[in-house]
């Protein structure tokens, strides 16, 4: 029995013995000893080191508490890459030791926090552009034999040349995934770029041939998305990419300098199977929705933003190209008045540009074609739109506009073309047309020079003809114009509601300084002919022409003046007061 107490006693005493320095244990756990940083264990910062690959060159106070969990905190820490890949500080430095490595005898970190961190990556100064900044940064956490789950609270990054800042993320609030040294990157957050919060998550391969890789980036501009396979010896990037936003032009003015030629799009979705290399991004199967209208297709990114070269052929059932003059922004004056429309040439050649357009039907305002071919061709010093066919009312047209720089502006050639054009069928789409019907055919080649619009119409020149065939031009009828210039009887048909069915209508004009004169223009009909001579304003929109209807049976002849604006023009025949009186000159078009 005593040897029994004794033992009972013993225990009792040991019970009490552990739990006193538990106790103290957690009370020294729970309390952060300051300390300065020569009394800091080496192995500390060194497993840091070790861990995230970054120097600590300074700090200003360590703290170290072992419960419930061993951690280290490091205030205003300064902390640089040997290799000079990445360099900053932070108002804190957090690390989670492992504590089964503790036990062992070793200090390994699991986790490390990045409190408000300022951190600076170096890029070299002739750098591509984003594919090198997402090289660099990712190749710093690569070359990491091991690395610890890195976390970066409300911290700033700059992509840095020497001195010269290129970009700065701001509110980077980021985990970085723990990984091995093969393992792939993952990383997830959101971060401010050039003021547009942005979410972020991307999944980059360190090792292999055909390793998973996925990449989404998110903001109120614009949404990517890419999940495919990466080559690392290659550097080649194949999946399948989504892209949408509902400005493009806002969208690229984000990510780069606002190209002009984007103003003419607002809303894409795109799908495609996608190549992506350092040089260039190559898309297949494209499958696009541009402000509604699909088109399918493939498409070629070339070069580093912002120098950009674009590439590709697309094709689809309608689109409307109206739509495409309609958003191209012109200039608003003071008052809220709408100007003549700046060219902007260096703005609209800043990108190279090759895309060629098949389309089943289209529409250029209220103009409709079928079977319609178009192609985009820029170069720096040239922009060229051409409408390489197209079919139009029973017949085909064409166009084309080519602008080159010259000291006063642009330089600008049109050139237009139709063939066998049935009036009556256009007239349904567009109303100017209504008084003629017939076959036209007819092309015009005019160059300009200026920095507007209004400018390079105001110096045209160039010549024009139209001819059309068995026609009809109602609202006069010249016959019965020239019965009642001859024998003026009461009862006799008003000419002003009748129509004058012609064989052929040739007109031919030559344009100097932005005004058209009309030389050669006859119209012939049955037992009469019309021939008008005068100028055309283009930049006024003004007729002031002249001619004479004359019998081809009698001497009748019945001049007349055709004065006033484009498709409001007052006909004027000049008989005898008795025919002039009845009523006001009756508008030639309308």
């Amino acid at each position: 029995m005593p040897m029994k107490a004794t033992r009972q006693a013993m225990s009792r005493r040991a019970l009490i013995l552990g739990l006193a320095a538990a106790a103290l244990l957690l009370a020294l756990g729970l309390q952060p000893w300051n300390l300065a940083l020569s009394q800091v264990e080496r192995s500390v910062v060194a497993g840091i080191e070790a861990r995230t690959g970054l120097k600590v060159t300074a700090l200003r106070r360590a703290e170290i508490a072992f419960l419930p969990l061993p951690r280290i905190s490091l205030s205003d820490v300064t902390l640089s890459d040997p290799q000079g890949v990445l360099s900053g500080k932070a108002a804190r430095l957090r690390a989670r030791a492992r504590l089964l490595s503790l036990i062992g005898g070793e200090l390994d970190f699991d986790r490390i926090d990045l409190v408000a961190p300022e951190l600076d990556i170096a890029v070299a100064a002739d750098a591509g552009g984003y594919a090198d900044w997402l090289d660099r940064a990712v190749g710093y956490l690569a070359r990491l034999e091991s690395q610890p789950r890195l976390v970066l609270t409300s911290g700033s990054i700059m992509m840095r040349s020497a001195e010269t800042v290129l970009t700065t993320l701001r509110d980077v609030n980021i985990v970085v995934e723990e990984r091995d040294a093969r393992a792939p990157i993952a990383l997830a957050g959101s971060l401010t770029w050039r003021g547009e919060a942005t979410d972020i998550d991307l999944l980059w391969p360190v090792a292999g041939e055909r390793a998973r890789t996925a990449l989404s980036l998110g903001s109120r501009l614009m949404r990517l998305r890419l999940e495919g396979t990466r080559s690392t010896t290659q550097k080649l990037t194949s999946g399948e990419v989504e892209f949408s936003t509902k400005s493009l032009s806002d969208a690229l003015a984000w990510i780069g300098p606002r190209p002009r030629i984007a103003s003419l799009v607002q809303q894409v979705e795109l799908t495609a199977r996608a190549q992506v290399s350092q040089a260039s991004v190559s898309l297949d199967t494209v499958v696009a929705k541009v402000d509604g209208d699909r088109l399918e297709g493939a498409l070629k990114l070339e070069g580093a933003m912002p120098n950009w070269a674009l590439s590709g052929t697309l094709a689809g059932a309608e689109f409307d190209l109206g739509r495409l003059l309609r958003q191209a922004e012109p200039q608003v004056r003071s008052g809220g008045e709408t100007g003549s429309m700046p060219l902007e040439f260096d703005g609209w050649t800043a990108n190279d540009v090759d895309l060629r357009l098949s389309l089943d039907s289209a529409r250029i305002g209220p103009a409709r074609f079928g079977d319609l071919a178009a192609q985009l061709l820029i170069r720096k010093g040239r922009f060229e739109a051409a409408l390489l066919r197209a079919a139009a009312y029973g017949g085909t047209t064409r166009a084309r506009i080519l602008a080159t720089p010259v000291a006063a502006g642009a330089d600008v050639k049109l050139q237009f073309g139709v063939e066998k054009l049935n009036l009556a069928l256009a007239a349904d789409d567009l109303p100017e047309l209504a008084r003629l019907s017939g076959t036209a055919s007819g092309q015009l080649s005019f160059d300009g020079v200026g920095s507007d619009v209004d400018q390079v119409v105001g110096s045209l020149t160039g010549r024009a003809n139209l001819t059309i065939r068995q026609g009809e031009f109602r609202g006069i009828a010249f016959p019965d114009l020239l019965r009642k210039a001859e024998k003026p009887p009461a009862s006799a048909r008003d000419w002003r509601q009748g129509k004058s069915a012609f064989e052929t209508l040739q007109l031919t004009a030559l344009a100097n300084l932005g005004v058209l004169y009309l030389t050669e223009t006859q119209l012939a009909g049955s037992g009469y002919t019309v021939v008008l001579n005068g100028t055309a304003d283009l930049g006024r929109r003004w007729l002031d022409l002249n001619g004479a209807l004359s019998s081809t049976t009698t001497s009748t002849r019945v001049p007349f003046d055709v004065r006033g604006p484009f498709f409001g023009a007052a006909f004027t025949p000049e008989i005898d007061a008795a025919l002039r009186a009845p009523g006001p000159a009756l508008p030639l078009l309308r």
